[in-house]
């Protein structure tokens, strides 16, 4: 039997909801709370009406085949029925939001309220195929209690009516005045839904596959391999390493863990193997690993590979340009199944970034809310945590400690240098004694040469040392323009081989470059703060423009990393461009600066530099603003995602900035080509919209190796092409525009890396 009502197309609506409910079981655990089995089971309520079964039919769109408003109203008077006051809202917001951002909360309760949205309610519940929809309850897997609420009778009809004609306002009131459980609450259930929704749709399946969490005997097999010498960093590497390891024991009565060892200990290898132990003792169910910037995760990929993670079920490198695939075994998922169990989390280890962790935990955008319910039973690593804009400190560490309350999760904090201050009520367990490892710390000494000079003088200076000293040398300046200038001027003044890096290079190029770099093919390399943290490059000596502290000490983790150079150098220089304004207050806060000045006075070595370091954030901790925090923890208490959305940014806006395509070489004009057949196919209506989007999807990474975000001036004659709507650098203009060796040609003040 089945109820002839269909939810997609060939799909009967039991079917579906019945291989939702089967999906959030899963990921939930079979305790689902009664409640909740009224938005998963009735999140398409709507979808009963003979507008919307014909719109299956037709595949054509009216203002009447819209489900999610009906699917409110049926669900806020199921739940009123059945005495679920404490959750009606949420009863009411999950089938209302399931299909937009709860960023747009307050347009479609504005919407909800309007007279042409209440008509078109009325006339759907007319158009209810009510036979149909019962047979439908029939075959749902769900408590008897709610299924006999859940039969369209005469009366029931005559409520939803009554609930359109007088009661919205009401509800909308409700609505309005938050939600008394909090935002982890509401997005923990609403990301379940969201998540066995899109997933049981999208690959037809009623259970995702079975994850495998990392072991640690895996790890350990893999660092027997690494012992290939008995040097005196190896040997503090292992000495953190066991240190860290012998908290096991007294871990489970801590939630909060921090691992503060110097660049080069083992940070990696160290936070996985307890993290690893963690899942075992605490039987958790993945690893979420996130960092902040890509080149990062390319590195401590290749560590997670080596391990031995193969298996889609096991790691899973999610970011903006990943290559969507799904691997179990021998068997490779079709794209759709794969996307869905990709972009779903669905491994044991996730390794991501600071972007997509935090904005999956704030969930203001549905895309990134229905992988909130992985962070519940899960081991957090978030590393080089320093590089969280500080205007979020107190905000991000409150929400690192509600999750590891409200979820059973766990948070390890990993950094060279801690910017948090913790209280004893914080209940932080710390992994190592740090001062132990910074002890005797001598790779590099850091020397500040505070007068200010221009590109031209830094230039002369650098290339006199490069004719001189058999050292190699990196140089990271502040913006993109000052760079490219003086990589100019230094090629002009010495013939050695210099890379050059920033984000005014394509991708694809940066990636060969760093690859060449860490080969030592160049005895100098000039750049801006793209390699200041987590690049596993090397060098006898750093120039850095003045910069925060903190990033100062990143740049520095560059110079003898391992410890084989004798002493490293680390010169902080001050550049100012013609007009004498330093290049470091276009790009830095005031406040920051001014900490650094007032403690980068003389030369240190590196263990006085992390002291040093360790000063200046409790300093930072109690001289910035912490109100932009507080408002976003009131925000989070009365669960307001549309300010969430507006006010946590870890990038600023940059309305000034364009993507810009540049065909460079035959397989960037391919792609390029490539995309603009999905569009005229889809003008020409071949494709729908969203299999244009999926097959976007797969040439998406490769398209993006290409693309750089830059300033335009408004005759800058960069085609804009309308179809793509991104600036597109045709081949035979590519001298014109691009260079080879610096990349995009900045003409004006820019201040990107």
């Amino acid at each position: 039997m089945c109820s002839g009502l269909y939810s997609h197309p060939n799909v009967f609506m039991e079917d579906h909801i019945n291989g939702v409910i089967k999906i959030a079981k899963q990921l939930y655990g079979d305790n689902i709370p009664e409640w909740f089995y009224i938005p998963l089971a009735f999140h398409d309520f709507g979808k009963s009406t003979k507008y919307f079964q014909d719109y299956i039919l037709s595949g054509k769109k009216t203002k009447f085949s819209d489900h999610s408003y009906l699917s409110a109203v049926y669900c806020w008077n199921l739940a009123h029925s059945l005495g679920f006051n404490d959750r009606l809202t949420e009863c009411f917001l999950y089938p209302l939001k399931h299909h937009t951002d709860l960023k747009e909360l307050e347009d479609t309760l504005d919407d909800l309220l309007s007279k042409g949205r209440k008509k078109i309610l009325l006339e759907q519940i007319k158009a209810i195929e009510v036979e149909k929809f019962n047979r439908f309850v029939e075959l749902l897997d769900i408590p008897e209690s709610i299924k006999n609420k859940a039969f369209l009778e005469k009366e029931v009809l005559s409520r939803l009516r009554l609930i359109v004609e007088n009661h919205l306002e009401r509800i909308v009131v409700v609505v309005r005045r938050g939600l008394k459980k909090g935002l982890f609450d509401f997005n923990l259930f609403f990301s379940v839904l969201l998540d066995a929704d899109k997933t049981q749709a999208g690959s037809k399946e009623d259970s995702v596959p079975e994850t495998r969490v990392l072991s640690l005997e895996r790890i350990e097999i893999y660092r027997e391999q690494l012992r290939n010498n008995d040097s005196e960093i190896n040997q503090k590497r292992e000495e953190a390493f066991k240190e860290v390891m012998a908290k096991l024991p007294i871990a489970k009565d801590y939630k909060l863990y921090a691992l503060t060892l110097p660049t080069g200990m083992g940070k990696t290898l160290t936070g996985l193997s307890f993290a690893a132990g963690l899942a075992k003792n605490l039987g958790l169910k993945r690893i979420v690993y996130s960092l902040p910037f890509l080149s990062i995760i390319d590195q401590t990929e290749l560590v997670l590979r080596g391990i031995g993670l193969k298996d889609s079920t096991e790691l899973i490198v999610h970011h903006h340009l990943s290559e969507i695939g799904y691997f179990q075994g021998n068997r490779e998922y079709d794209f759709d199944t794969a996307r869905v169990f990709f972009e779903g989390w669905n491994s044991g280890v996730i390794l991501t970034t600071f972007h997509q962790f935090l904005y999956a935990l704030l969930g203001a955008e549905n895309s990134y809310l229905r992988r909130f319910n992985k962070l519940k039973d899960s081991v957090v690593i978030v590393d080089e945590l320093q590089a969280l804009p500080h205007r979020y400190w107190r905000f991000v560490k409150e929400c690192f400690k509600k999750l590891t309350e409200e979820l059973n999760s766990r948070v390890i904090l990993m950094t060279a240098t801690n910017p948090f201050v913790f209280d004893k009520e914080d209940n932080v367990l710390h992994l190592v004694d740090k001062a132990k490892y910074r002890e005797g710390l001598q790779r590099f000494r850091v020397i500040p040469d505070l007068e200010k000079r221009t590109v031209e003088d830094l230039a002369r200076e650098v290339a006199e040392r490069v004719r001189k000293e058999d050292k190699t040398f990196l140089i990271i300046l502040n913006t993109i323009k000052s760079s490219q200038e003086f990589y100019r001027k230094l090629k002009d003044l010495v013939n050695v081989d210099i890379a050059y890096l920033s984000t005014a290079v394509i991708p694809k190029q940066r990636r060969e470059r760093i690859e060449q770099i860490k080969q030592g093919k160049y005895k100098v390399v000039v750049s801006t703060q793209v390699v200041e943290a987590g690049v596993d490059i090397d060098f006898d000596v750093v120039y850095r423009d003045f910069a925060p502290l903190d990033s100062i000490n990143q740049s520095a983790g560059r110079c003898n990393r391992h410890g084989f150079r004798g002493l490293g150098e680390v010169r902080v220089v001050k550049l100012v461009d013609d007009n004498g304004k330093e290049y470091s207050r276009r790009i830095y806060d005031i406040v920051l600066l001014s900490a650094t000045e007032k403690f980068l006075t003389e030369e240190l070595t590196e263990r006085e530099l992390l002291d040093v370091i360790d000063e200046y954030f409790e300093t930072l901790w109690t001289k910035i603003s912490h109100d932009k925090s507080d408002e976003l923890l009131e925000a989070l208490d009365r669960v307001k995602h549309d300010f969430l959305y507006e006010n946590f940014k870890l990038v600023e806006d940059q309305p000034y900035k364009e993507d810009v395509f540049v065909a460079i070489d035959d397989e960037a004009e391919s792609v390029l080509n490539a995309v603009k057949k999905i569009w005229e196919r889809r003008q020409r209506k071949e494709l729908h919209l969203w299999e244009a989007k999926i097959e976007f999807e797969k040439l998406k990474a490769e398209f993006y190796s290409y693309v750089i975000s830059m300033a335009l001036s408004k005759d800058s004659g960069i085609e804009l092409d309308d179809r793509l709507k991104i600036r597109v650098v045709r081949r035979e203009n590519v001298g014109l525009y691009y260079d080879g060796e610096i990349g995009f040609r900045i003409k004006g003040g820019e201040n990107g890396l």
